[in-house]
């Protein structure tokens, strides 16, 4: 019997679970993918490139998303649970609290390692790769210069205008302006021309063209022009690029032993020693705030006295505490990277706000505690 009513109760917790984490998935992936239209935009990218950058910053969404999902569904069902009587026939059957709670808690545990190995593994290996394909398609000067029917302008002074670019690479309708030099303006037209890869980086070859070059070193307002015309002419890109591209990654782009063992050549680590290590105790928290939330809930539900008008208030006084709850542990998280000595509380935190719950859900009377107390304690009844 237990083992049917645990699956069913299991069941009626997991729908709304994935639900809810789908919907508040799709609204922050909505917002990050918003702040990524510049790349589809200015760089030039195809649909494709955009929904796999986006896709690689979703481990992390999810970290931030499955604890409050979870906690969501966790008020649904036992609200539900509870509207239906199915609870109160649960208890008169005799099934404990302890019975109803375990498959909740089983969904919870398993969300908090799923979190786990994202928060460890997955969220930064995502961030980094999402570093350096951004940074790839920036540097990109090609992509970025060459785009038909459009005037680019990918360093402040040049100009790229291309009127068509065919399937296989070839353009037609060149022109670049280029007046980085005031004193000495260039523009280079051109029928057709192609991109070839160089030694030291991509080469625009543009065939029957001219050279139009303008010299104002006397007067500016009045200048010297020369024509030259060309069969071929190469022009080199690789000018535009980072010759040294070099980044290193921050924190939550790191993996964990990065974290707390990092390389003794790195500089970045060395200077932001106290934070890494900050990031890495979160990690670890963080898995335990689903089991967390979801205590909340059933502390907040399941022991509640039948009520005629509903839970409502009970509902939301879970809310304020779980939501108070997370903001403090990101205070803890913060103030950790600057003073070592809040490392502890930490964990210590949501350990004892998971057993004051559980103490609730058994059935500890804190009340007649606190009343015992005052009558044992000279003074306190004050």
């Amino acid at each position: 019997m237990l083992t049917s009513l645990s699956r069913y109760i299991f069941l009626q917790a997991l729908g709304p679970f994935i639900v809810a984490s789908i919907v508040l998935t799709g609204i922050i992936w909505l917002t990050q993918a918003l702040r990524m239209l510049d790349v589809l935009i200015t760089q030039g990218q195809t649909l494709l490139t955009f929904f796999e950058l986006t896709s690689l910053a979703l481990p992390s969404t999810l970290v931030i998303v499955l604890p409050i999902s979870i906690f969501c569904a966790m008020l649904y069902t036992l609200h539900k649970l509870i509207s239906d009587s199915e609870i109160v026939v649960m208890f008169s059957a005799g099934v404990s609290r302890s019975a109803i709670a375990a498959p909740l808690l089983a969904i919870a545990l398993a969300t908090s390692a799923l979190i786990l190995l994202f928060s460890i593994y997955v969220a930064p290996a995502g961030l980094r790769e999402l570093k350096s394909r951004l940074y790839e398609i920036r540097s990109d000067v090609a992509t970025a210069m060459i785009r038909e029917g459009t005037f680019t302008n990918p360093t402040q002074g040049l100009t790229v205008y291309v009127r068509e670019r065919a399937s296989d690479g070839t353009t037609y309708g060149i022109l670049v302006h280029d007046s980085r030099n005031p004193e000495e303006p260039i523009t280079y037209m051109a029928e057709t021309g192609s991109l070839v890869d160089g030694p030291q980086g991509p080469l625009l070859v543009m065939f029957n063209g001219n050279i139009q070059r303008v010299s104002r070193k006397g007067d500016r307002n009045v200048g010297a022009a020369t024509l030259l015309y060309f069969d071929k002419y190469t022009y080199d890109l690789s000018q535009y690029m980072d010759a040294n591209p070099s980044f290193s990654y921050e924190g939550r782009e790191r993996y964990f032993g990065e974290l707390v063992n990092p390389a003794p050549t790195d500089t970045y680590a060395r200077t932001h020693r106290p934070k890494l290590l900050a990031e890495a105790h979160e990690r670890l928290v963080e898995g335990i705030y689903p089991t967390l939330l979801t205590l909340i809930a059933l502390a907040a539900l399941l022991p509640a006295p039948f009520n005629r008008r509903g839970y409502a208030s009970r509902m939301a006084l879970a809310a304020v505490i779980a939501l108070a709850a997370r903001l403090l542990g990101f205070v803890l998280s913060n103030g950790a990277a600057t003073a070592s000595h809040l490392t502890p509380l930490m964990y210590l935190f949501p350990l004892a706000v998971c057993g004051f719950c559980i103490a609730i859900i058994v059935g500890v009377r804190f009340d007649l505690l606190l009343h015992r107390f005052k009558a044992v304690v000279p003074g306190a009844r004050q």
